[in-house]
């Protein structure tokens, strides 16, 4: 056993070393340096091809834990129907498209239904691991990375449910097991799905429990493999199940985060007074916030990677013994015409994306060649029953693509990302440009508006208010103005109470009214095209709407409210002023 795992881990430094130092990929390298190695000691290597059924089962969840941890919900919502379409209709599609093929060209065969859906439902089980360390090279478009790496984990789930509760029932039963496999199905996702979340749910409560980071990970470990665990004793789809334990680990995080962000939100509120002390207040703040809950858990994603990678190697290595050079030549035939027919198929169908999203054509071409197979599809055809007729045919095509496809998809998949790596550049850029516009425009929005209130600060509301003034002079417009004021004296009491006013300013105005703040104590809203009459029925609205608010609290009144229309010949000053002079306390 020494031996063993001293020859893995020789075999996962050299192949690193060949990825740093020559650029092939560390699952290529991988799989060539295992095959020499297994016949230069096969007694060494023995052990992993008899066990492999029971050693990918308990990989499994390690390989696909740093995975999933890389995707979240929001990447998940924002990215839905994409996902989808890559990870649910198209494998379908795909699926039943290649059997079509499958049962023309290659006639020979004694195909059924069940046959031709377990064939490729195998097939199109993609490895995210290997797609993983050809992007590691490149520097592509996140939103690529996440169709990519999205659809090669989620695709797993599509395949094992059609492979296990379609395919595997019609190839025992013929057509007779077609009735009632919607229910089935039905009933595995529900089920995947409600283990996943109940045991992130426990994993969570525990996680509160403690605060040390090693513990913290062997609870993440524990969640991805006790799901995986639960899911498949109660012979439901461990991969899915795993996959929602994940995401809802993540979720319950994400949740308690922001919970402490609402937290940091109230001390901004608690801080911020008036524009001159605006940016103080925010610094102030993001100095006293605590870590993002969690933060330090996800630390971990790089530490799972590596696990992740070992996992992974040991699965290769494990493959790389499975194969019989023999048996792949002996097929050779079938497995060039199946390799064409998933590959035309993949081609396809990934140009569906260009119909649901707007994105580059070259995406589709990464798209189709990121469909490198792996250990999942052998292990799948490793449970179709011996005494199948066609059992030696489909280890060895199922071998044969994995092989092949690993090779080519990876090759191809190198040389067009080299070829088209300006134009990759640009559409990152791209993404990046809109995404500092929109902070920008946010980060504009943020400095122009008054944090507590939601008002204008009072630099800007003063230069709107020059402007409407000149405007309403200029081409003889009405303009009243209605004005707010709160208690100085009672500033700590006033605060929640401005706060609420102000929302309820803000639910009377019309769009082309203006709410803006004049002071540390005083609100006003710019009444355009509107006369004295008109602003005395916008305070009569708002008198009635804070007294309803407010009367039972009793603060109404330290509130003083005024409306004026403004005189020709008055300038900002005089225009304030006359609103000032008129305040009196509001009527409740």
């Amino acid at each position: 056993m020494t031996e063993l795992l001293s020859a893995i881990l020789l075999i996962m430094l050299i192949s690193r070393l060949t990825e740093s130092q020559l650029k092939v990929p560390f699952t290529l390298a991988l799989i060539l340096i295992s095959y020499l190695l297994s016949h230069l000691m096969p007694e060494l290597f023995r052990g992993l091809a008899n066990n492999f059924d029971e050693i990918l089962f308990m990989m499994l969840p390690v390989i696909l834990l740093p995975d999933i941890l890389q995707m979240s919900f929001r990447q998940l919502r924002e990215n839905f129907w994409e996902l989808i379409y890559l990870s649910v209709f198209a494998v379908i599609a795909a699926v039943l498209f290649s059997s079509l093929l499958a049962y023309w060209l290659m006639p020979n065969i004694q195909w059924n239904l069940g046959m031709l859906i377990a064939l490729f439902s195998m097939l199109m089980a993609t490895d995210a691991i290997t797609v993983t360390s050809v992007f590691h090279q490149f520097n592509l478009p996140e939103r690529l990375k996440i169709y990519v790496e999205g659809e090669s984990l989620l695709n797993d789930i599509t395949a094992l449910i059609l492979f296990y509760f379609v395919a595997l029932p019609l190839m025992g039963e013929g057509m007779a097991g077609v009735n009632g496999i919607d229910l089935v199905i039905l009933k595995v996702l529900v089920l995947s799905v409600l283990v996943g979340s109940g045991v992130a749910g426990i994993g969570f409560l525990g996680l509160k429990l403690i605060h040390d980071p090693f513990e913290q990970v062997l609870i993440i470990y524990l969640v991805s493999i006790l799901s995986f665990v639960v899911a498949e004793h109660l012979h439901v789809a461990g991969i899915l199940s795993i996959l929602a334990s994940i995401l809802t680990f993540q979720y319950l995080v994400d949740r308690e985060s922001r919970s402490c962000n609402r937290a940091g939100a109230k001390q901004v509120d608690a801080l911020v007074t008036d524009s001159q002390s605006y940016y103080s207040s925010i610094l102030e703040v993001m100095r006293d916030i605590p870590a993002i809950t969690g933060e330090e858990l996800w630390a971990f994603k790089k530490e799972a990677y590596y696990i992740g990678l070992f996992a992974n190697a040991v699965v290769f290595i494990s493959i790389a013994n499975l194969v019989h050079v023999e048996q792949i030549l002996h097929y050779s035939e079938e497995i060039v015409i199946v390799f064409l027919i998933t590959t035309g198929t993949r081609l396809l169908f990934s140009q569906g994306l260009l119909l649901i999203r707007d994105v580059p054509r070259r995406w589709s071409t990464v798209l189709t060649f990121s469909g490198m197979k792996g250990g999942l599809a052998i292990i799948m055809a490793h449970s179709i029953p011996t005494d199948f007729a066609y059992y030696s045919l489909f280890q060895g095509v199922v071998v044969g693509i994995v092989i092949l496809s690993t090779f080519i998809y990876t090759l191809i998949l190198m040389g067009y990302l080299t070829w088209q790596k300006r134009a990759f550049d640009n559409d990152r850029l791209d993404k990046e440009q809109l995404s500092i516009d929109q902070m920008t425009h946010t980060i504009q929005g943020a400095i122009e508006k008054d944090v507590l209130t939601g008002a204008y600060n009072p630099v800007v509301f003063e230069e709107i208010l020059n402007s409407e003034i000149m405007r309403a002079q200029r081409y003889k417009l009405e303009l009243s103005l209605i004005m707010v004021r709160f208690d100085e004296a009672k500033e700590a009491q006033s605060r929640p109470l401005l706060k609420c006013v102000s929302q309820l300013i803000q639910q009377q105005m019309r769009e082309i009214d203006i709410f803006g703040r004049l002071s540390r104590n005083q609100v006003a809203v710019l009444v355009p095209s509107t006369a004295l009459q008109g602003g005395l029925i916008f305070q009569e609205r708002l008198e009635r709407s804070i007294g309803k608010h407010c009367t039972e609290q009793g603060e109404c009144t330290s509130i003083q409210i005024a409306v004026v229309e403004l005189s020709e010949g008055d300038t900002t000053e005089m225009f304030i002023e006359h609103a000032e002079t008129g305040l009196r306390v509001i009527k409740v």
